[in-house]
């Protein structure tokens, strides 16, 4: 579970910054994902390790990042959405045409506020 290494990565980086704060309880962290980014493993991952730290209540706000696509072979245009992509690929529905979509897969902190 990819998800779970990146939201350690930024849980470590939030409790570094938090720490040298002296340890305030965290209200709220906002992030933005991916739309291939699963949400239950990102907040499944984010409680577990969260746990006993200034970040277990906080409240996650998750909003998604969805591209635009326009096929370079056909011109379908259309926002991808998470069921739209196999993998971190979309397939154009009007002619086939594959694209990767690197920032699918994303994991964003936006802001996190303190108590």
């Amino acid at each position: 579970m990819h998800e779970f290494s990146i939201v350690e990565a930024l849980v470590q980086r939030i409790l570094s910054e938090v720490r040298k704060q002296g340890d305030p309880r965290v209200d709220s962290i906002h992030f933005r994902r991916g739309s291939a980014f699963s949400e239950p493993a990102l907040v499944q991952a984010f409680e577990v390790l969260a746990r006993d730290t200034p970040l277990e209540k906080a409240r996650l706000v998750i909003e998604i990042l969805n591209r635009d696509f326009t096929c370079p072979r056909c011109g379908h245009s259309q926002v991808v959405q998470s069921d739209d992509l196999v993998g971190h690929m979309f397939v154009c529905p009007g002619c086939g045409y594959v694209e990767e979509i690197d920032e699918a897969h994303d994991l964003e902190l936006l802001s996190v506020r303190v108590a």
